[in-house]
């Protein structure tokens, strides 16, 4: 009787075989990508845009630098796979921090960071196949250092005034130019005002009898303080103090509500700490 003969691999061999053409299909698939010294992706646009401003015109309190750091830890927590927060800055979105400055014409991030991907600790088992896990490992730890690092918060000497209407009005066309009002398919962008919200300046002051929100863009001396926010998700973070209680009242805190709405925004977040 002659010896059988293999018409093909064995299962163990087929199986592999199928491993290998699937990790070489892939490998195809991802294109690898360069990452400039923000972390952000080269020759492509965030896939979203959360811009932080933290006024820093008064020293924080204790309480307010906790629920920062709670904050923080929303914006990057430990695996990054699927995260049910507003706060999430999911892989590729960047994240850009602004100080209030009372001369809004030097207002520069203090922070301008992406998301470089999914913590190589979550990875599918394929790809650390193709993709370099030692590289993509010292972004992630790079991205989870810079943040934290935030939670240190310089203490500043208190300002004279607090632009933080003007202060829109620089910031936001940087990240969400006025045609999205027009409907054009852009990148999502989420503000977050973490402040006492006392604005104080030449234009418009909380330290007294100011209008309604929605006179604003209708008072002539206040128009220019005007800011298109069309498509644009507002998340407000009062924070409270003491020595300010005449001047925080549920009045002044639904006035923001109202303004972010006169200039196209939704609020989608509103809190009093």
């Amino acid at each position: 009787m002659k010896p059988a003969t293999h018409r093909g691999l064995a299962p163990g061999w087929r199986r592999l075989a199928g491993a290998l053409a699937v990790v070489v299909f892939l490998s195809g698939c991802e294109r690898p990508t360069r990452f400039d010294e923000n972390l952000c992706p080269v020759g492509q646009p965030p896939a979203g845009t959360t811009i932080l401003l933290l006024d820093t015109s008064d020293p924080l309190e204790p309480a307010h630098e906790a629920e920062l750091g709670r904050l923080l830890r929303e914006m990057n927590p430990e695996f990054q796979i699927q995260e049910d927060s507003d706060f999430f800055v999911a892989p590729l979105e960047k994240l850009v921090v602004y100080e209030l400055n009372e001369d809004i014409g030097v207002l520069e991030p203090s922070l301008v960071l992406c998301n470089p991907g999914v913590n190589p600790n979550a990875w599918e088992w394929w790809r650390g196949l193709v993709q370099g896990r030692a590289f993509a490992q010292r972004r992630w730890e790079q991205f989870d250092y810079e943040i934290n690092s935030m939670f240190a918060v310089e203490e500043k000497p208190a300002q004279s005034s607090s632009p933080l209407i003007e202060a829109l009005g620089v910031i936001v066309p940087r990240h969400a130019p006025s045609q999205r009002s027009f409907g054009d398919t852009v990148e999502p962008v989420h503000l977050i005002l973490y402040s006492d919200l006392l604005q104080h300046s030449a234009s418009l002051s909380h330290y007294g009898a100011y209008p309604p929100a929605q006179q604003v863009l209708a008072t002539s001396s206040m128009r220019h303080l005007g800011t298109d926010l069309a498509g644009v998700e507002v998340s407000i973070f009062r924070l409270e103090r003491a020595r300010d209680a005449r001047w925080q009242t549920p009045e002044h805190y639904y006035w923001w509500t109202r303004l972010v709405q006169e200039f196209g925004g939704q609020v989608i977040r509103q809190e009093s700490l």
